[in-house]
């Protein structure tokens, strides 16, 4: 039951043509995977290179759990410049669906003063969707004695079982990074498949264009004394008439000059509760979120809305700058 709940929830979301319903995926640890969220933050960070990973694992109560993976890197370059990459993979655990996405992102730093920045960033790429039918049920598959069976053919067809396109991104942040400052605001913009590129998928008369995605997200850093940081932040998406709203909290404390401990929590409205911690030792950061289902969801996910893993790694410069806050948000 809960597999055909699954296949309803993908057939809806994900492969409906001009269906109003969120097509990209989503992380609790957006912060933690900074070009998904906006192609400003390439090359923005206290270091002279970035590699970051994430992994989702969405529903996992579910028989074909939803995983998603990315993988990132950046460079930041002389007079401002930053260049960088990602790759993104999602798909269901029995491989029945696939959504691929590759860009290279640039990025340019105007500095309003030694410390208050405004970057401006943009991305272009591809991103694939595809289905193997072979690992889907359907309900003419259904055999009342002994409930699926494989050996019914299905009937269906699919026209275009796989589809790419081109693609691209582009978006702004504004960043506060003076060490000497008690508040420190992030606030940043952004836009993906802004020409809602075509991606003919399943059928051959529609359009199967790419909905754009746009996000709004912001927050500040507060240095409570010298060991405590406050980190309160929120973010907003909407995509197709899909809108999320999350708000967070989270409290860096410092262990040692090279290390610090991380914990906080999200609130994605209308949806689910994620606490989180993680841990940073000198360049090396690692973090664990769990989301618990508040939505109706809750029922087929037993309150289980999936675990995220975040594993990043910035390289100090060989003569660093005088010490800047690095944006998160």
């Amino acid at each position: 039951m809960r597999k055909y709940l699954f296949l309803l929830i993908v057939h809806l979301s994900l492969m409906q043509v001009q269906s109003f319903a969120q097509v990209d995926a989503h992380f609790t640890q957006y912060f933690a995977y900074p070009q998904w969220l906006n192609p400003a933050f390439t090359g923005a960070m206290n270091g002279s290179y970035r590699v970051a990973g994430n992994y989702r694992k969405q529903w996992p109560n579910l028989s074909s759990a939803l995983l998603s993976q990315g993988v990132s890197a950046d460079i930041s370059l002389p007079k401002n410049f930053g260049i960088g990459f990602t790759l993104f993979n999602q798909k269901t655990d029995d491989g029945g669906y696939h959504y691929t996405s590759g860009y290279l992102s640039l990025s340019y730093q105007v500095h309003l003063t030694q410390y208050q920045i405004l970057a401006s960033g943009f991305q272009f790429g591809f991103l694939n969707r595809r289905v193997d039918p072979a690992n889907f049920q359907f309900g003419n598959q259904f055999n009342p004695l002994i409930g699926f069976d494989p050996t019914i053919p299905s009937n269906e067809s699919f026209a275009y079982p796989s589809a790419t396109s081109m693609d691209g991104s582009f978006g702004l942040i504004y960043f506060d990074g003076d060490p000497n400052h008690s508040l420190n605001p992030f606030l940043g913009f952004s836009v993906y498949h802004p020409t809602e590129p075509d991606n003919r998928f399943i059928s051959s008369v529609n359009q199967n264009k790419v909905p754009i995605r746009y996000s709004m997200h912001g927050g500040l850093r507060i240095k409570m004394n010298d060991r405590i940081d406050l980190l309160p932040n929120a973010i907003y998406l909407s995509q197709a008439g899909s809108n999320e709203l999350i708000a967070g909290l989270s409290l860096n404390i410092k262990i040692d000059p090279t290390k610090d401990f991380i914990v906080g929590s999200n609130y994605r409205i209308n949806d689910a509760i994620a606490p989180n911690i993680g841990l940073h030792i000198d360049g090396l950061t690692i973090g664990f979120s769990y989301d618990v289902n508040t939505s109706q969801v809750k029922t087929s996910s037993v309150n289980n809305g999936g675990y995220e893993i975040s594993v990043s790694f910035i390289k100090p410069k060989k003569s660093p700058d005088t010490k800047f806050v690095c944006p998160r948000l």
